[in-house]
């Protein structure tokens, strides 16, 4: 008898379980397959994965991430039918008009081409001439100099603003020179500013340096460091 109770018992749980509702999986797929998946802020895969459906009335928040695409947040509720989704990040514009270069944010020394300038007898170096060129290789990149001192041996240019298409970020550029020449030496120490904000954070001024910048500005770096004379490093 005792041997009947528990088969049965034993039964009644097996049909129970069987009975129990399942929880269905949500397949998901992104483009590109790099892209880092996340469900309710914990990680679930690269390029595609499963997550468990939702109950009835209630959501899953969704966060896929990709360097050089827009982030998508969204959300998956219990009561959609679909059994799977699929995701194509954009590519922000930020990353596609932009460029790394190691060489922003730090001044590099440019020894000036003889021809740019002259050494009195006296020891007195004037570097006229690569003044000139200076500026007209910058007045090509900028519509104005923010501030130039030639015989102070300084000149800035104002703060130059980029917008990117599908993107919230924003880039400001700025070149700062000085001469650093001595009778020994006519030098100059050239530095080009990089920093970016995003849309909200840019209506403040909280810009950030980065080590990228907007790719219409890479023919400058080359420019200030060939036509002057030779680039060394401090």
């Amino acid at each position: 008898m005792k041997k009947f109770i528990l088969f049965a018992l034993l039964l009644l749980v097996g049909i129970s379980i069987q009975g129990a509702p399942k929880r269905k999986m949500i397949n998901i797929s992104v483009e590109p397959n790099e892209a880092a998946i996340y469900v309710n802020n914990s990680f679930l895969a690269n390029g595609s994965g499963e997550f468990v459906r939702p109950k009835s009335g209630k959501m899953a928040v969704i966060r896929i991430e990709c360097n050089g695409y827009k982030t998508i947040n969204t959300k998956f509720y219990g009561d959609d039918k679909r059994s799977a989704i699929s995701f194509t990040l954009q590519q922000d514009g930020y990353y596609r008009m932009s460029a790394y270069s190691g060489i922003v944010n730090k001044f590099f020394t440019v020894d000036i081409d003889p021809q740019y300038y002259t050494v009195s007898e006296d020891g007195k170096v004037d570097i006229k001439e690569a003044w000139k060129l200076l500026h007209q290789i910058l007045l090509n990149y900028f519509d104005e100099i923010a501030m130039t001192d030639i015989y102070g041996g300084y000149v800035q240019t104002p703060w130059q603003y980029k917008t990117f298409q599908m993107s919230e970020m924003q880039m400001r550029n700025r070149v700062t020179i000085r001469d650093i020449s001595t009778p020994e030496r006519a030098a100059l120490q050239i530095k080009i500013s990089s920093e970016v904000a995003a849309a909200s954070a840019a209506l403040h001024g909280e810009f950030e340096e980065i080590d990228r910048i907007a790719k219409e500005y890479e023919p400058l770096i080359e420019e200030l460091q060939t036509r002057i004379g030779k680039v060394r490093s401090l």
